[in-house]
């Protein structure tokens, strides 16, 4: 059999686009990377970062360049993962488009950014109290946002938003800046040193009152549930 290989028609009509849902910690609050749109639909409103992945092009790389280009963050996040698909029908006016979405932790000390490409500005804000979003990215912050918190249940990801070394106040701190609650603090210490995923790297860090231990990451390290 001779000719050539055709999509059908209908399948043709759908847009492939991706979302990013980038997080980072500042001041001890869990923020998320929004850009402020420039261009119909939803101009001037705040978004996540993204858009149409080109051809040839895989999901995690139309992601990255997205960031990339939206905002100045250039540096690689510590973790990328693609962890939902959005395709309601009237999801974008536009058309019937389909938002594979990316969740992404920037590496610690990520502060500034500014606009980038189409967008008018870019900016780190809260990610549990965001400002209204452009067409379902409410939805998808929502859900990035519960699964950055499973996510702490059986991987070691909230390590992954600090530095090399630290003390287990700022381990704490980005637990329950991404729980958004309290946690005990003696449970919490008791739970974390018997899991064995820290490991004291030998060093303390000076300041008010006694000089604190740091830790660190320990050798192919994994979080339990708290």
């Amino acid at each position: 059999m001779t000719g050539t290989l055709e999509l059908p028609p209908q399948a043709m009509q759908v847009g492939l686009a991706v979302d990013v849902a980038a997080f980072a910690m500042h001041a001890g609050e869990l923020r998320v990377l929004l850009v402020q749109r420039g261009a119909l639909p939803h101009a001037r409103d705040w978004a996540l970062p993204g858009g149409f992945v080109h051809g040839g092009e895989e999901l995690h790389e139309a992601a990255l360049r997205e960031l990339r280009t939206e905002t100045t963050v250039q540096l690689e996040p510590r973790h990328l993962e693609q962890f939902y698909t959005f395709g309601e029908v009237d999801r974008d006016p536009r058309g019937r488009i389909v938002s594979v979405a990316h969740l992404a932790v920037l590496p610690h000390g990520t502060v500034r950014v500014t606009a980038g490409g189409h967008t008018l500005g870019a900016a780190w804000l809260s990610a549990h109290q965001p400002p209204p979003l452009a067409f379902d990215h409410h939805l998808i912050l929502d859900r990035a946002i519960k699964r950055l918190q499973l996510r702490l249940e059986y991987a070691n990801l909230a390590l992954e938003f600090l530095p090399d070394t630290f003390t287990l106040p700022e381990l704490q701190g980005v637990y329950e800046a991404i729980l958004d609650r309290k946690l005990d603090k003696r449970n919490f210490r008791k739970r974390l040193l018997t899991q064995g995923i820290l490991t004291p790297s030998g060093e303390r860090r000076s300041g008010v009152g006694r000089p604190a231990q740091l830790y660190k990451r320990a050798k192919n390290a994994r979080v339990a549930a708290l």
